[in-house]
C-alpha cells in the first residue's frame, strides 16, 4: 500500500512538530494579562471615581509605567486602595513582558524566525531536487557535485554549525533529524527526485532510507554504507544503490596502483573540467 507524507503528516497529533514558532508569542501571556489589568483599572477609575474615560486610561499608564507624574484628580481613599493594587499587580507584569521583550532581541529570535521562514518558502518550491542526509565529509563532496551539475538540493543535518556554512554558499538546508519523518516532509520528499543517505552512521542511514521509502515509494535512494553487512539491509529498507566509500577508495588506489595511464584518461573525460563525457 502506498503511504504519502500528506497521509502521515494528518495522521500524527505531532504534524506540527519542526515548524517555526513566532518568538512574539512568547510575550503573548504577559501582554494579555497587561491589558486585562489596564482594561480593570480604567473601569475601576471610572467606577470608583467618576473619571472620564481618557482620565481614567492617563492613570493606569502612568501607573504601570511608574513614571511618576501628579494625578490628574486627588484620589479619594478607594481609588487609593485600588492604585495600590494596579501597582502591585501591573507592574511586574510590565517589567516581565518588557525583560521578555529585551530577551527577544538580544538573542537575535526575530532574525532566525525569519531565516527559517525565509529557508522554508525556498524549499517549498523546489521540484524535482535531492536531498541529502548529512553534511560531513562525504556530504560536502555529495553538495558540491550536485550544484556543478546543475542540480537543487535540500541538506539535512543536526549540527547547528552546518548552518553557517550552508548559508555562506546560498545552498536549502534544514538543521534537524533526518530520520524524522516530518524534517523529510520539510525538505519536499514528496517532491524529491532522489535521496542520498551519506551519513557516518549506518544505523542512521537504515533509518533515513526506511522512513524516505515509506514516504515516497518512487524516490531514487542512495545510501552510503560504512560495514559490509550493512549493504544487505540497506537494500532490505529501501535503498536502489548502496555505496561503500572504503570499497571504492580502495578499488581506485589500486587501479591508480597498476593502470595509472587509463585512470588518468577516465579523469581527465568524466571530470576534466573543459571536456564532459557520460557514459
Amino acid at each position: 500500500m502506498e503511504l504519502r507524507a500528506s497521509d502521515m503528516v494528518r495522521a500524527s497529533p505531532s504534524s506540527s512538530h519542526g515548524v517555526s514558532v513566532h518568538p512574539l508569542r512568547r510575550l503573548a501571556p504577559a501582554a494579555v494579562l497587561l491589558a486585562i489589568i489596564a482594561a480593570v483599572g480604567v473601569a475601576g477609575y471610572m467606577a470608583i471615581e467618576r473619571w472620564s474615560v481618557l482620565d481614567a486610561a492617563y492613570m493606569v499608564v502612568i501607573t504601570l509605567f511608574t513614571i511618576g507624574f501628579a494625578e490628574v484628580h486627588p484620589l479619594s481613599a478607594p481609588g487609593e486602595l485600588f492604585t495600590m493594587l494596579i501597582a502591585v499587580t501591573g507592574v511586574g507584569t510590565a517589567v516581565y513582558a518588557a525583560g521578555r521583550a529585551v530577551e527577544i532581541i538580544v538573542e537575535g529570535e526575530m532574525l532566525g524566525y525569519r531565516r527559517k521562514r525565509s529557508m522554508a518558502d525556498k524549499i517549498a518550491r523546489l521540484e524535482s531536487h535531492y536531498i541529502i542526509c548529512g553534511f560531513g565529509r562525504v556530504g560536502h563532496q555529495v553538495v558540491e557535485a550536485l550544484e556543478n551539475s546543475g542540480f537543487s538540493c535540500v541538506v539535512i543535518d543536526s549540527k547547528q554549525e552546518t548552518a553557517g556554512e550552508l548559508e555562506a554558499r546560498g545552498a536549502s538546508y534544514i538543521i534537524g533529524d533526518a530520520t524524522d519523518d516530518h524534517t523529510l516532509v520539510r525538505a519536499g520528499i514528496e517532491r524529491a527526485r532522489g535521496l542520498i543517505a551519506c551519513s557516518d552512521s549506518d544505523v542512521a542511514n537504515e533509518c533515513v532510507t526506511l522512513s524516505a521509502r515509506a514516504l515516497n515509494i518512487n524516490l531514487y535512494i542512495v545510501a552510503r554504507a560504512g560495514h559490509p553487512e550493512t549493504e544487505k539491509k540497506l537494500i532490505m529498507a529501501g535503498a536502489n544503490r548502496v555505496i561503500s566509500p572504503y570499497l571504492i577508495a580502495g578499488r581506485r588506489m589500486a587501479a591508480l596502483a597498476t593502470r595509472p595511464v587509463t585512470s588518468d584518461f577516465l579523469d581527465l573525460v568524466t571530470h576534466g573540467g573543459q571536456v564532459e563525457f557520460s557514459m
